[in-house]
């Protein structure tokens, strides 16, 4: 058995974060959902979604909360531990951000991801 992804590492704009286990990355393929007829499935229905990176960092002297909030037009990097890539370009923060116990949640949404 080879090496299998444990590990993520989430850069914004060449630096870093502090980010804590569980990153998520969605890809945004097509979403494609049965389509149904009275006598069974017709085919399916395509949907667009929204390429994004999201994770929780820690919060600590040198973070700075209205920096991250303000953040458009960047280059986000989802890089694995097993050697794969992910790019978001132009992206943005989407959420409100919320401190809670030292843990700020971050979620990063871009017109496109591509695997690099």
């Amino acid at each position: 058995m080879g090496h299998n992804t444990g590990r993520a590492f989430v850069t914004v704009a060449g630096k870093r974060l502090a980010s804590k286990e569980g990153a998520k990355l969605g890809f945004g393929n097509m979403e494609r959902t049965a389509d149904m007829g009275d006598a069974g499935v017709l085919g399916y229905k395509e949907k667009p979604s929204v390429p994004y990176v999201e994770c929780t960092i820690s919060h600590n002297a040198d973070t700075s909360l209205q920096e991250l909030a303000d953040i458009v037009d960047a280059t986000v990097s989802f890089d694995t531990d097993t050697k794969r890539s992910y790019v978001l370009r132009n992206a943005w923060c989407a959420k409100v951000l919320e401190m809670d116990k030292g843990e700020v949640v971050l979620r990063f949404e871009a017109m496109s991801c591509e695997e690099v």
